[in-house]
């Protein structure tokens, strides 16, 4: 089985003035190294189509692939060109896609096809040739929802990691003051 088997490119568009900088992905908004995405930090200069994500689907940076940047979607938006996304086929699970995409052998297939050398780009014809394992719908659901659960507490546990140095600025405040 390949990927155009169960996942399919997003082609639905959205006008731009329709979407707020939150709705906005650009492959500057997806983060390296599969954490995810940041509210982006200004909308198109002048008013086109973007390409109409919905929740569940999956966003991938097509510049670059080696930065590995993947976006599971959690609302609906609007993402440009240079961004792929992808939507689980009916009887397929968007988890479970999701799951695949973020593999490192995903990101490591997507090179062998780039084309360009100073700003490589993926070659969508050849994505959609990814080889994929066979699984009956409720293995892929079970695999795809353990996958993201992963990912969430990993997610969190980045977020306290990048809090610490905060937390601990603010224990070593109120030991000052109760010494005062």
């Amino acid at each position: 089985m390949i990927l155009s088997d169960i996942a399919e490119y997003v082609t639905e568009r959205v006008n731009s003035k329709s979407i707020t900088l939150n709705q906005y992905v650009t492959t500057d908004s997806l983060l390296q190294n599969k954490r995810g995405r940041q509210t982006a930090q200004n909308l198109p200069p002048m008013t086109c189509a973007l390409t109409r994500y919905c929740k569940g689907d999956i966003l991938i940076s097509n510049i670059r692939p080696y930065l590995k940047k993947i976006w599971l979607a959690d609302s609906d938006g609007g993402c440009s060109t240079d961004v792929l996304a992808f939507r689980a086929k009916n009887g397929h699970s968007p988890n479970y896609l999701y799951a695949l995409l973020m593999q490192d052998a995903f990101f490591q297939y997507m090179m062998q096809g780039s084309k360009g050398s100073k700003m490589p780009r993926g070659d969508k014809n050849q994505i959609m040739h990814y080889s994929v394992p066979t699984f009956s719908s409720l293995e892929e659901a079970n695999i795809g929802t353990i996958i993201v659960d992963i990912e969430r507490k990993i997610q969190i546990n980045r977020q306290i990691n990048d809090n610490l140095p905060t937390l601990d600025r603010s224990l070593i405040m109120v030991e000052v003051h109760r010494a005062a």
